[in-house]
């Protein structure tokens, strides 16, 4: 089967760019999320999750997806290792239904997390994961899709496009609000079943979603900080054509979520990296010829990595490179070219919620620079390679 050849979509007449994007994201998260219903589907999952004997007596979850809805499993795993007191690892769908099948275990349960609910790849883990005797549950924001169809447990997080935005950003915006509802899912889940396993005490979640709550709301604040120094600073690299992002423990998941929005969205090489490998490995392309084309985004929240995030804005400029720190730290980083100072939320294991802010804002304005539709209306494949592929039913299939 071919397609047509892709290419970026220019921007067209009658489809006028915002000149700023920090009130649309609040008022595009405000419109399309309503923690209410998360918070009600996840604590009923919990339930359910808690009820069976199988899913009771577990002893490891797999969390499993592909694109934005694996980068929201990353960005929870560490919290819900620390909650839950299960042993926690995150997949993606085609390393988990074609390779990890064959050697799960009694005691596993595949949670799988699809924001579309039809990954074709998704859909496969569940299907040979049920046929191996284990245990599902579905994260995903199609209530009946062929996801929810099919997980044993279903926790269904409703997420709709933003009609009061220009319909050029809609999908992007949409993108963010996924994943946010994605993380919450997850996150009060994990809340949710660690009060249930002992593990945590209710006050302690209620204290956390509390912190969530007031961190997604502050994302317009946040926003509205942080353009006009983006706005400056792509103003003065016109010829950007890559950008690093580098992340540890939740924010590695992070990482990979806004170097994605920058190859999705405007289209320019966004490459994630783990802030340690990226010290041994692309540190060399931080050289003086890269330093308007390969600025880093570095990820560095108050926590067990700040102090080696510290050190890799210093090895970057020594080199002759370009950081820009996202922190909610008070510490200040003088070898930083740029810095976003995001106040919430304060806890390290929550700052995937807010850290991809000052991201999503340059992936908007750079679109809105060079003239091109951020993330086209439909995919130039009608979704083919990612919910109309071959799709395994059986483990006599794998080899």
């Amino acid at each position: 089967m071919s397609f047509p050849e892709a290419s970026p979509e220019t921007s067209k007449p009658g489809q006028p760019f915002p000149e700023r994007f920090a009130d649309l994201l609040a008022d595009a998260v405000a419109d399309s999320l309503d923690f209410r219903l998360i918070e009600k589907a996840a604590r009923e999952a919990a339930e359910q999750f808690m009820a069976g004997d199988r899913t009771k007596a577990s002893r490891r979850l797999f969390l499993v997806g592909s694109g934005d809805s694996l980068f929201a499993a990353l960005s929870a795993l560490p919290a819900l290792r620390r909650w839950t007191g299960l042993i926690v690892e995150a997949r993606t769908s085609i390393e988990f239904s074609r390779y990890e099948i064959p050697v799960v275990q009694d005691g596993d349960v595949l949670v799988a997390v699809s924001n579309s609910g039809g990954s074709s790849r998704t859909r496969e883990g569940v299907l040979l994961a049920k046929e191996r005797g284990l245990p599902t549950v579905g994260v995903t924001g199609s209530s009946d899709g062929p996801l929810a169809q099919s997980a044993d447990i279903v926790l269904h997080r409703p997420v709709q496009a933003y009609s009061g935005a220009p319909e050029i950003v809609r999908r992007a915006l949409l993108h963010t609000s996924e994943f946010l509802a994605a993380l919450a899912a997850l996150y009060t889940f994990g809340l949710n079943l660690g009060v249930a396993r002992g593990q945590i005490a209710a006050s302690m979640r209620d204290e956390t979603i509390s912190e969530l709550r007031g961190a997604v709301a502050s994302l317009g604040t946040i926003a509205a900080a942080s353009e006009p120094a983006v706005v400056e600073f792509l103003n003065g690299v016109p010829d950007l054509d890559t950008v690093f992002v580098l992340g540890a423990g939740p924010n590695r998941g992070c990482a990979e979520y806004c170097a994605a929005k920058f190859h999705e969205q405007v289209p320019i090489n966004g490459v994630p990296q783990d802030l340690e490998e990226w010290a041994h490995l692309q540190y060399f392309l931080t050289y003086f010829s890269w330093r308007s084309r390969g600025p880093i985004v570095v990820l560095a929240p108050e926590g067990n990595a700040l102090d080696r995030a510290r050190e890799i804005v210093t090895g970057i400029r020594s080199a002759g490179g370009r950081s820009l720190l996202v922190t909610n730290s008070t510490e200040r980083f003088e070898d930083a070219e740029l810095t976003f100072r995001i106040e919430k939320p304060a806890g390290e294991l929550l700052t995937p919620a807010t850290f991809h802010i000052p991201c999503q804002l340059m992936t908007l304005h750079l679109a809105r620079l060079r003239g091109v539709n951020p993330t086209p209306l439909r995919r130039r494949d009608d979704f083919w390679l990612i919910r109309k592929g071959n799709v395994l039913s059986s483990r006599a299939d794998l080899k």
